[in-house]
């Protein structure tokens, strides 16, 4: 029989950081209170911030929204802070976007006129010691067998993506395409790790006066990942790797900083309608999908919660609930 010895280290042990790991327990308080801190000490001064944020993404402006971000990170010196003061936008990317146009020529299917891209970064129940991990991407790609995206507005999709379902959810076509986000591992990771991520203001934080720097490093570096994502998707689509006519959904799931923007043309309503009124009749193509039965058929359909995420002041559900939106999972 073999003798534990004290010290040695078993391999299939899980790595714990301990709680004095600067980042994920312990936390020193600046002298002075930031503006953030004061701001943040009501969860309707939190959530007000939050919605300027989230306008800022949705509206495209996200120039305004990094610089907003930079602003209120100034402040804070802590080991989230310096993450994101480290994580500059040209270091992040997303990578694949170039197989995607030769990918669709072979496409023997419905043109794509739109594509879903979700991040999530939620927690892996399996510790991996001392690795850090990106997160992952829910990707769906759509033609206008799901929801008529060739003629919709961008008002019209945003509008679409409030509802409980979402016209598109389940009709996403089979078409094997992969991306990886990568340059966030490090922010990624300490995300996860972080033990401030809840300020219940019943007075049991121990800090009178402020919201806790902690808590605070926390949500900016959460809104922080999510401008770094929509900052590489605009990349991708200035750099013309989206199909002609094809718009890209992009949003984040359950990482407490939740959006969605809508990147792509708007339609070309003219030419749009002179397509869907030819000139000769024409017999319209039946397209027969298979059924794919409900995991359980005598349920309710589940209601859908982005709209409700968008306006939430507390931290976002679980990425299932959106995954229908985005699409699959897909690990890089």
């Amino acid at each position: 029989m073999n003798a534990y010895l004290p010290g040695a280290g078993l391999p299939e042990m899980a790595s714990i950081p301990d709680s004095r790991t600067e980042g994920v327990r312990a936390y020193r308080e600046p002298d002075e209170p930031r503006p953030l801190q004061i701001t943040f000490l009501e969860a309707a001064g939190e959530a007000a911030w939050a919605a300027n944020m989230r306008s800022l993404l949705a509206a495209g402006r996200v120039a305004e929204a990094d610089a907003l971000l930079a602003a209120d990170l100034a402040g804070f010196d802590g080991a989230l802070a310096r993450l994101c003061k480290a994580t500059s936008a040209a270091d992040v990317q997303l990578s694949g976007w170039e197989d995607l146009i030769p990918i669709l020529e072979e496409w023997e299917g419905p043109p794509i006129t739109a594509i879903t891209l979700g991040l999530t970064n939620q927690r892996d129940l399996v510790f991996e010691g001392g690795e850090a991990g990106e997160p992952d991407l829910m990707l769906g790609l759509y033609s206008d067998d799901a929801y008529t995206f060739s003629t919709a507005s961008k008002a019209d999709l945003l509008a679409e993506c409030g509802q409980e379902l979402p016209a598109w959810v389940d009709g996403e076509e089979d078409v094997e395409f992969h991306l990886t986000f990568s340059g966030v591992a490090q922010l990624n990771t300490a995300l996860i790790n972080c033990k401030h991520r809840y300020f219940l203001r019943d007075g049991r934080d121990g800090v009178e006066g402020r919201a806790p720097g902690g808590y605070v490093e926390f949500i900016l570096a959460n809104w922080l990942l999510a401008t770094r994502f929509l900052q590489a998707a605009e990349r991708a689509v200035s750099e013309d790797c989206l199909p002609a006519g094809c718009r890209l959904i992009v949003g984040t799931i359950g990482i407490n900083a939740d959006f969605v923007a809508i990147l792509g043309p708007e339609p070309n309503i003219t030419t749009s309608a002179r397509r869907a009124a030819p000139a000769e009749p024409a017999f319209a193509t039946l397209t027969v999908k298979p059924w794919v039965p409900r995991e359980d058929p005598t349920a309710d359909p589940v209601a859908h919660t982005l709209r409700r995420q968008i306006r939430a002041l507390e931290p976002v559900a679980a990425p299932g609930l959106l995954a229908r939106l985005f699409g699959r999972l897909r690990r890089g």
